[in-house]
């Protein structure tokens, strides 16, 4: 059956490997698979969500020292969110340095705030996000792959 974006039929592609190349770049798994505007379409939601809480709420938001709890499930983004994790950990030195620079310390240990905190809430979503997205690349490649529809016979005409 052709879907309505006119997308390729996603079955029969390896599950395990559509799984893992949506861990590794939210979107592959789809772009594995054939749905290549869904699969931009949700790389691009998923990765604008965990930048956009990083920007907001700096690299603290990623942190396993200070949110232990939270990075267990931004290890769900994939190595973005390791990365940036990595990148909060090695600039944190120099951050607490007496020092530092004001934007080093805003970028990784800011003040307490709302916005902070918003940024802490994209970050969780966009990891929640993309348990979802690796969810459905799973489902849609496992799924057989459809044979190609055949002509119905005519039924004025008679069967050889």
């Amino acid at each position: 059956m052709a879907s309505v974006c006119g997308e390729l039929d996603a079955g029969g592609k390896d599950p395990g490997r559509a799984l893992l190349l949506a861990w590794l770049l939210p979107g592959a798994g789809h772009w594995f698979i054939g749905l290549r505007w869904r699969g931009l379409l949700y790389g691009a939601s998923v990765i604008g969500i965990l930048v956009a809480g990083i920007l907001m709420g700096g690299l603290a938001t990623v942190s396993a020292y200070d949110h232990k709890w939270a990075f267990l499930l931004q290890v769900f983004d994939g190595p973005l969110a390791l990365a940036a994790g990595v990148v909060e950990h090695l600039a944190r030195p120099a951050a607490t340095a007496p020092d530092a620079a004001a934007w080093l310390k805003r970028l990784v240990a800011p003040a307490p705030s709302p916005l902070t905190d918003l940024g802490m809430t994209f970050t969780l979503a966009s990891a929640a996000f993309n348990v979802l997205v690796m969810a459905d690349a799973f489902y849609l490649a496992d799924r057989p792959a459809e044979a190609p529809a055949q002509a119905a016979p005519d039924e004025d005409r008679p069967q050889p």
